[in-house]
């Protein structure tokens, strides 16, 4: 799929939606195919101004035990979130972060590495910077700015990954006039 037809991120999409009456917005929700409308209806219960409320739930995963090439493979089919994907969350058996691989990283690495030594190489940097949902944007783009990262992971009170940040949707939040385009001033 080309970039400029890939679908609206669903935190775009949610901050759209924000900007829209409650009538409007449960008008367009339920035009929506349930799958997206859920996951748009979730996003929304976060605040405004907060992790939840800014990040996107698109995550690529993968377990220790992969190899590189079948989490390249795993990128290569989610292309056309490329623009929400800068890294692969790494998970044990029960859904809890293990680490959080970079894309150089995982386009440097061989074919046949298994994860789990890239994330075991990579905990010498530091653990994957992380964030709770009712974290504010102001110190999740602090911590951000600190671990000099492009993104990252909220999770929730158990460790388990529910989104993630990129830099350009904290600046995009705290720099509204600057941002990208929002639904309603397209309407306008």
């Amino acid at each position: 799929m080309p970039p400029d037809a890939s679908p609206q991120p669903p935190d775009e999409a949610a901050d759209a939606l924000r900007d829209l009456q409650p009538g409007e917005r449960e008008n367009l929700l339920a035009r929506m195919p349930a799958g997206e409308a859920s996951q748009l209806r979730s996003l929304l219960t976060h605040r405004e101004g907060t992790a939840g409320g800014a990040m996107t739930t698109v995550l690529v995963t993968a377990r220790p035990a992969q190899t590189i090439a079948e989490v390249r493979a795993e990128l290569a089919a989610q292309a056309e979130h490329r623009t929400e994907i800068d890294s692969v969350v790494v998970l044990d058996d029960d859904g809890r972060l293990v680490g959080d691989v970079p894309l150089f990283e995982l386009a440097v690495a061989e074919d046949t590495a298994v994860v789990g030594d890239l994330v075991e190489w990579l905990a010498q940097f530091g653990p994957p910077v992380t964030v709770r949902p009712d974290t504010r944007l102001a110190e999740a783009a602090d911590r951000l700015v600190a671990a000099r990262a492009t993104s990252l992971l909220v999770v929730d009170g158990t460790g388990r990954p529910i989104g993630r940040i990129l830099a350009d949707d904290i600046l995009d939040s705290l720099l509204p006039e600057r941002g990208r385009l929002h639904f309603r001033r397209l309407l306008k």
